[in-house]
């Protein structure tokens, strides 16, 4: 996946959050009484909705640097001790 594709994606799954917090947040500053019975609850969740996504951004961001740095460290030859157990016809 490009940078460009994956911004792009986190950016939808962002606003997607926003969006939801908005409403909801929108909802109690109109009154709504369900969610006036319910204000940290509102509160508590708009903010959740808005942190998880940031956080699996981060998470993914972090396993693609760890992806790309394990790629570009080449393996050497495989060092064997001289007391494996290995048949010494089998592993050069």
């Amino acid at each position: 996946m490009k940078p460009t594709a994956w911004l792009q994606a986190r950016a939808v799954e962002l606003g997607a959050s926003l969006c939801t917090a908005g409403l909801l947040i929108g909802g109690l500053a109109l009154g709504v009484p369900f969610l006036r019975a319910r204000i940290p609850e509102v509160f508590l969740y708009s903010f959740c909705c808005v942190s998880a996504v940031l956080l699996r951004a981060v998470i993914d961001l972090a396993v693609r640097v760890v992806m790309l740095g394990a790629r570009a460290v080449r393996p050497g030859h495989i060092l064997i001790s001289p007391l494996s157990r290995s048949p010494a016809g089998v592993v050069r």
